[in-house]
């Protein structure tokens, strides 16, 4: 009967850990090949910088009804003004600022030298790029989430994946469909969420790893992390409660 049991748990767990696997590959070969093209290019110009911003902002207004609607499918339904408030205008405003402020961003900065103990020297910080930055995003407001840090890391020179939510499947395919008209794999890369995604995704030795969710999962990202020795910037939150409404089915509430 054991070995039965064993069997039966050994035939279950190789399909899964191929499929594990092929998750884990096609992950580090995105990664290298964005980690390629960003050693190739390390400190793209202020020009270059503004065009991938400018082009973020393209993408996100070209195709502004097929991403509402995406999202309202994800919910299962959304208000398109809600959409256009809390998402595409706070993401347009902040391209347009980024735009704006890039220049004076890029220069570099005087710091304070103690000429007591250093005499005659001098003290700067220069403004460089990390590399490739991963960013893994939650479902509630997914746009707004991943376009507002695409943002700060294309300002800086950097290259980017995303990671969306299991809850976002329906915009996931929409940015992974259209996103290679605006950008090459080298710059931009999105992952849908089909399971075990998030766990090798949070993995990979990135130059700087960002996540927005719940403290339980954002202990395990940087626990992954640590192991690369990735910095990590966490957005926490899970505190915020729901009011049902006794007519809805409460199964369906829980699920959403």
């Amino acid at each position: 009967m054991n070995q039965a049991a064993e069997a039966v748990t050994s035939g279950q767990a190789g399909p899964r850990q191929a499929a594990q696997a092929a998750i884990a590959d096609t992950l580090r070969e995105a990664f290298h090949k964005q980690r390629r093209a960003w050693l190739d290019e390390p400190a793209p110009g202020l020009e270059q910088r503004r065009q991938d911003l400018s082009t973020l902002k393209r993408l996100l207004g070209e195709n502004l009804d097929a991403i509402v609607a995406a999202i309202n499918e994800d919910y299962g339904n959304r208000s398109r003004h809600e959409t256009l408030f809390a998402e595409v205008i706070a993401v347009t405003d902040g391209i347009n600022d980024a735009i704006k402020r890039l220049r004076k961003w890029m220069k570099p900065q005087r710091r304070h030298v103690d000429r007591a103990l250093y005499p005659g020297a001098r003290n700067r910080v220069i403004p460089q790029p990390l590399g490739v930055v991963g960013l893994i995003i939650p479902w509630n407001f997914p746009v707004n989430l991943s376009f507002t840090q695409l943002t700060g890391a294309f300002a800086a020179g950097n290259r980017a994946m995303v990671k969306l939510s299991e809850n976002s499947i329906a915009l996931s395919r929409l940015l992974r469909e259209i996103s290679p008209r605006y950008f090459p794999e080298e710059k931009l890369m999105w992952f849908e969420e089909t399971g075990g995604v998030g766990i090798e995704f949070s993995q990979i030795p990135f130059d700087l790893l960002m996540f927005t969710g719940s403290g339980q999962t954002g202990r395990a990202v940087m626990a992954s992390a640590a192991k690369n020795l990735t910095p990590v910037v966490l957005e926490l939150g899970g505190k915020s409660p729901a009011i049902i409404d006794p007519e809805f089915p409460l199964q369906k509430a829980v699920e959403r």
